[in-house]
């Protein structure tokens, strides 16, 4: 008869960013924990609060399957000796299995023996489970008392049941039980007689055990109060998930703030209620304007609710009390203020100030853009890069930012206008920064993106100089994001152009005497993180090598180069394998040969040789997409000129006539790809 099981570590309260994560790991060891032991099962549900991580199994068997199993001898040699009888060592192997020599099996070169292992009851096996509650493993963990095994937070209780009888064991000194707790402050002990009783009994207990349920329950609370206010109360689900692991009997409310606070700017506010408070905010419906209201969920009911909602205000009111504090102190000093002051800070101990940063930025802008205008960029969004790098820093000095590091940048925006800078400046300012996480919001204008992008540029060209160079997942600067940002700016703005010409010009400001060297590690970094978008876009790894190991970095076209190659291997195989292959003949020849040579047309022997001349010379380069399709026109040509030609031929001079043809051909192909990588792919 199928059964059911629960498991429940009773903890202090788990900090809330480890919470879904760990209980999702309880559940998977669970499941590889009934699976390695042969007892089968339907399902495996998990539950989560502050104070517990919880499983309940459903479809429990009654016992073990049975195994039967061969097991590896010695070898025939070794079992047997001279007279051809068993040895000792055959002797010792079937005492070990607890079988006599009878049972021995000749099987080859080696000896056997079958072995049936009956199942044992599940209830047996699941004392076990202490192997799964001791092997969790944390990000971070703790000692407490006298107890020697560090654990994410000290444990109180643990429930073991498996239908109505406790399933014992003991782990850091706490005996399993069919005992659980309720609510710190409003629930009592509960002797849970049944695993399906316990979400009920806990709820008795004032305890949501159902993350998904609690989640719910706390969004539709907010969503009443701002139906009831004719509210718009955006629900950031980040937030909503750390509120759901923060509390076991949710309660939502209500409360309001002074309107003199609304004079600060309203990113600050919803910093200092969102990501200080963790509290939601409202807007106006019909203006979208903030109001000053707040949304917070207690962990409780609603009794003495108004005492609750006074002490969240006076907290709320003393942060909001520094954020205008801050803000007219700021506003108070000019814009010069702040400059002269950049020239007082360095970015890193052993690196320069932030206005030597501003100014390698807006000289590193002018490079850029000598790239990029005018077919690709405008000289008026250059003005503006340029202006914004004049002063993109100056924020770092404000106290604002001082108080609400998160909000660099978008200060900086926000002041960028107050002291008359343009719009579009102030907007290039406040996206420097972007995008914060893979994946994430870029910046939308082409100067913010190109400041955004010089801006990063510059860090990884200082770090590198400095040798701070992330290894491992050691990576305390965030320079491999930094990389990565730099990819998605490059192919969000569709820019065409080679990043090491760029890092050249950059590199050379930077007083170092290895840079030759600092350019090719910066290079192989952000290749790297190309490599790692290409990934997440399940490009086939070796399509993915291939246009990675070109000498060019021009981003943009080596990601076209593998989406377009991706596509053309799924939509048509056979001329893909075919292309391949003739291509890859000739970079296997070309590439050996070192000095590029004019092709001497008085001396081509046989028309494949000519017709394949004629091709090359007809060449030209264009898109991923045009290059694909002039080297499948070759491949016929390809394949005659080796059919009717040998390359390393007597004559030397033809010999080098022919390494020549080569030798071009490869440059023209390695533009977009090295199918060396490609040649032993195939499906």
């Amino acid at each position: 008869m199928a059964k059911q099981y629960l498991l429940e570590v009773g903890l202090e309260e788990i900090p809330a960013r480890f919470l879904l994560s760990l209980s999702q790991q309880l559940k998977e060891r669970v499941e590889n924990f009934l699976s390695e032991e042969r007892i089968a099962f339907e399902a495996v549900n998990a539950y989560s609060t502050p104070r517990r991580l919880a499983v309940i199994v459903d479809g429990l068997s009654d016992r073990q399957s049975d195994l039967n199993e061969r097991v590896k001898g010695p070898s025939l040699k070794v079992a047997k000796d001279d007279q051809g009888e068993w040895s000792k060592a055959a002797q010792g192997f079937a005492r070990g299995q607890k079988a006599s020599t009878d049972d021995l099996i000749i099987d080859g070169e080696y000896v056997y023996l079958d072995k049936h292992i009956e199942g044992l009851a599940t209830k047996e096996v699941l004392t076990k489970m202490v192997d799964v509650v001791s092997q969790m493993t944390f990000p971070v963990a703790m000692h407490w008392s006298n107890v020697a095994t560090p654990y994410i937070r000290p444990i109180h209780w643990i429930v073991s049941l498996l239908e109505n009888e406790i399933v014992p064991f003991t782990f850091v000194g706490v005996d399993a039980s069919n005992v659980t707790k309720g609510h710190r402050f409003l629930g009592n002990d509960a002797t849970i007689f049944h695993p399906n009783e316990y979400v009920k009994q806990l709820k008795e207990q004032f305890v949501l055990v159902d993350f998904e349920e609690r989640q719910a329950i706390i969004r539709k609370q907010i969503e009443t109060i701002a139906e009831e206010h004719n509210w718009n109360v955006p629900i950031n689900e980040d937030l909503l998930e750390e509120v759901t692991s923060i509390v076991e009997w949710p309660t939502a409310f209500y409360g309001e703030f002074e309107e003199e606070y609304l004079d600060v700017p309203e990113s600050v506010l919803i910093t200092a209620m969102r990501d200080h408070q963790r509290y939601f905010y409202a807007l106006a419906k019909d203006t979208e304007k903030l109001l000053p209201v707040f949304i917070s969920v207690r962990n409780g009911n609603a009794d003495h609710i108004e005492n609750v909602i006074k002490g969240n205000r006076k907290v709320l009111k003393a942060r909001l009390e520094d954020a205008l504090f801050f803000y007219r102190e700021d506003l108070s000093h000019e814009l010069s203020y702040y400059l002269d002051k950049l020239a007082t800070v360095k970015e890193h101990v052993k690196i320069g100030s932030f206005s030597e940063k501003q100014a390698r930025v807006e000289q590193g802008i002018k490079l850029v853009a000598k790239q990029l205008v005018p077919a690709q960029l405008e000289t008026s969004d250059v003005a503006i890069a340029e202006r914004a790098a004049q002063l993109y820093k100056f924020d770092l000095l404000t106290q604002t930012v001082g108080e609400f590091d998160e909000l660099q940048g978008q200060m900086g925006q926000i002041y960028a206008e107050y002291y008359g800078e343009s719009a579009e400046v102030a907007k290039a300012i406040g996206t420097q920064y972007l995008p914060v996480t893979s994946g994430g919001t870029l910046p939308d204008t082409k100067a913010g993106a190109l400041l955004a992008l010089v801006d990063k540029l510059d860090t990884l060209a200082n770090y590198f100089n400095i040798k701070l160079i992330p290894t491992g997942s050691n990576d305390p600067h965030a320079l491999r994001r930094k990389a990565l940002g730099i990819v998605e700016i490059i192919l969000d703005q569709a820019w065409d152009f080679d990043l090491l010409d760029i890092l050249d010009a950059i590199l050379l400001q930077e007083e170092s005497s290895e840079w030759s060297d600092l350019k090719e590690k910066l290079g192989n970094f952000i290749r790297a993180r190309v490599q790692q978008h290409l990934e997440i876009d399940s490009i086939d790894h070796d399509i993915i090598q291939a246009v990675s190991n070109v000498e060019h970095l021009n981003v943009y076209y080596i990601v076209k180069s593998a989406h377009e190659l991706q596509h053309f291997k799924q939509a048509q195989s056979s001329e893909y394998r075919a292309m391949v292959e003739a291509i890859t003949r000739v970079v296997n020849l070309g590439a050996k040969v070192s000095e590029v040579e004019a092709i001497d047309l008085t001396i081509l022997e046989t028309e494949s040789e000519k017709a394949l001349v004629e091709k090359i010379e007809g060449l030209t380069s264009g898109s991923p997409k045009e290059v694909i399709q002039q080297l499948l026109d070759l491949v016929e040509v390809i394949n005659a000129y080796f059919e009717n030609n040998m390359v390393n031929a007597d004559d030397e001079a033809i010999k080098r006539n022919r390494q020549a043809t080569m030798k071009l051909l490869t440059i023209f192909v390695t533009e977009m790809v090295d199918p060396r990588e490609l040649i032993s792919k195939f499906d």
